[in-house]
This record gives structure tokens, sequence and C-alpha cells, in this order.
């Protein structure tokens, strides 16, 4: 018996430290290789391996995971200690690959879906006008659930605070009256112009120039543009005319 005892005791002190086994996936679930993780306080770095696995020793305080790989956008995760028996449960990191360019991106169910970028047109009168699109693209999102995008911009996020960055649901005019020397005059409109305000939460990524956009509610179908400078929202007839023509573009996708 005593020495099943000795047996046990040397067990105990040759087992491994517990760890926390992790995984980095890029969005959509597919593993990583090479992704270098770096933790807060330490000049120690690991490296995800072909199935975008690593370990990381439990740590006895609060740490933040940073990591990074070219191609995507560095990410960070908080890593809490761990009290408990055994080893804790896995740490999960998710990656967004870079945007190609600035702009907005649908993380739809398999991968990005770039907006287009559409001109936007006035018709009308220097009394009355309507700001539209005559084109809203070929982009479509499921909307079973709120919507996430990938918002690429070289606009700080104080500076896109005063340009009013907005997402509007659409609606198609084809046709309304303008006010002429005879009296209310129709006009033909043929434009999708703004109808709601959509509400969503804008956060910045661990970059410099890139931001998680995410609508609060799922979208119901229809069509819907992110605009600033409020061009489709905008009462003034002159509004288009302020801005320099690089800006007179609002990004529509459609909801099915």
């Amino acid at each position: 018996m005593h020495g099943q005892w000795m047996i046990f005791l040397g067990l105990v002190a040759c087992s491994d430290p517990p760890v926390h086994k992790g995984r980095v996936t890029d969005r959509w679930g597919k593993p990583i290789a090479g992704v270098t993780i770096g933790l807060t306080g330490s000049a120690k770095q690991l490296v995800s391996g072909a199935d975008g696995a690593f370990t990381i020793p439990v740590q006895k305080k609060d740490v933040k995971l940073r990591a990074g790989k070219p191609g995507y956008i560095k990410t960070s995760l908080n890593l809490s200690p761990h009290s408990g028996d055994g080893n804790p449960g896995p740490v999960l990191i998710a990656m967004y690959p870079d945007p190609d360019s600035t702009g907005f991106y649908a993380v739809t169910s398999a991968a990005y879906s770039e907006l287009e970028s559409k001109t936007v047109k006035t018709v009308g009168t220097d009394i009355r006008a309507f700001n539209g699109l005559p084109d809203v693209g070929k982009i479509r999102v499921n909307g079973k659930k709120p919507l996430e995008f990938v918002f690429s911009s070289e606009a700080r996020r104080s500076e896109l605070k005063q340009l009013g960055l907005q997402l509007h649901k659409l609606k198609f005019l084809e046709n309304d009256t303008v006010p002429g020397v005879l009296g209310e005059t129709a006009v033909t409109l043929n434009l999708w112009v703004s109808d709601t305000t959509v509400p969503f939460d804008l956060t910045g990524m661990e970059t410099d120039d890139d931001y998680s956009l995410k609508t609060r509610e799922k979208l119901e179908p229809g069509v819907y543009a992110f605009h600033t400078q409020g061009i489709l929202s905008s009462k003034d007839p002159k509004a288009l005319d302020k801005l320099p023509e690089e800006m007179r573009v609002a990004f529509p996708f459609e909801v099915r």
C-alpha cells in the first residue's frame, strides 16, 4: 500500500501544469496557421500551428492576448485567471481578413461582399429637390439576423462622427411634384430616396482604419444604404453642390 501511495504522489508531481488550449480561425471558422500571439507584460510570443492551435499556460492575473498575421486585421482577447482544477475551457480567436481597400464589406455566411459606391443624383428645383440613387447595385444579403459589416476608412472615429455616417432604408419614388410658376408640377424621379433611419453600433478594431459595424436589429427585406453628410436625407436642394464629387456617393445593399 505504501508503494502505491508513493507512485500516486510521483504521478501528481510529474503531471503537466494546466494550460489554455486555443485555436485561431477566420471569421467563418477556417483555421489560420502562422498567427503570432503575444501576451501583455510578456516578451514571449506564440505561433498557431497548421490547424490554428496553440497553448498558453494558465495565468495568475488578467492578461490580454494580441493576435496578428499579414492579411488579417489584428485582434485582441481578454483572458481571465483560472483557479479551478484541471485545464480551463478553450480560447477561441476569430480574425477578420484585411479588406483590399477602403469601403464597406458585408460579412456574409462565407465571405465578404463589398458594397458598391453609387453616385447620388438630385432631381428638382432650388425650392424642392430629391436626392436619391438611380441604381442600387447587385449586393444582396440575408436579413435573418442583425447584419455585420467591416468598414475600412482612413478617417478617424471623431471625423466619422463629424461626417455623420448614417444607414437608411430606402424607398423607390417613380414620380412626385415640385413647385413651378403655375403651381405644383409633376416630375419623373425614378430614384431610391431615404425613408427611415436604421440604428447601428460602430466599434473601432485593433487597427487605426478598420471598424466593426453591426445593426442593432435584423432588417426587414428592402433596400438600404450607408451615406454621410446627410446627402440622402437632406432637404437642402443644394446639398450635393456643397460636397466634392468623390463624396457624393452612397453604399447601397438589398436585404432579402
